[in-house]
């Protein structure tokens, strides 16, 4: 039988603060279309990748309680001159999904609590030509945000 000399306690406070993580496996989707065969058989004609040749993983954390959205924001591919594309000429599926072409803003995915870890997803892009685009080097942005809602 053991027989005890001494007991000490401390006490133990964690403080964990609210958290959100997103990052996304390539720095750059570029479509050169250069190296593609162009001009197409026939338009509306979609357009993978040149880099990534694969899709992107967008790795999402959140502690945070309660509903979040994760939005992009798409600019308008400018060129030289004011050349325009449309964010809408961009599409964008998740996890294999049904494509939806980008808007000024939308939702990509929507939770409720936790992610309990991280999550990943698979982004694939396209881009949709109609025949009615001026030759130049296109520029733009996609910026992704995590919010609550």
């Amino acid at each position: 039988m053991w027989s005890f000399l001494a007991l000490a306690q401390v006490p133990i406070g964690v403080n964990l603060p609210e958290g959100s993580a997103l990052s996304l496996s390539a720095e750059e989707v570029l479509f050169n279309l250069a190296q593609a065969p162009f001009p197409p058989p026939s338009f509306p004609y979609a357009y993978s990748p040149t880099s990534p040749s694969g899709p992107l993983t967008l790795s999402l954390f959140s502690n945070v309680e309660g509903g979040w959205a994760l939005e992009v924001l798409a600019d308008p591919l400018v060129a030289e001159g004011g050349k325009l594309l449309s964010p809408s000429q961009l599409e964008v599926r998740v996890n294999g999904g049904p494509w939806m072409p980008l808007g000024p803003r939308m939702v990509l995915l929507t939770g409720n609590g936790p992610t309990a870890g991280y999550q990943r997803h698979l982004l694939e892009f396209r881009l949709v030509l109609t025949g009615q685009e001026a030759p130049g080097v296109y520029r733009g942005s996609l910026v992704f945000s995590l919010s609550r809602l």
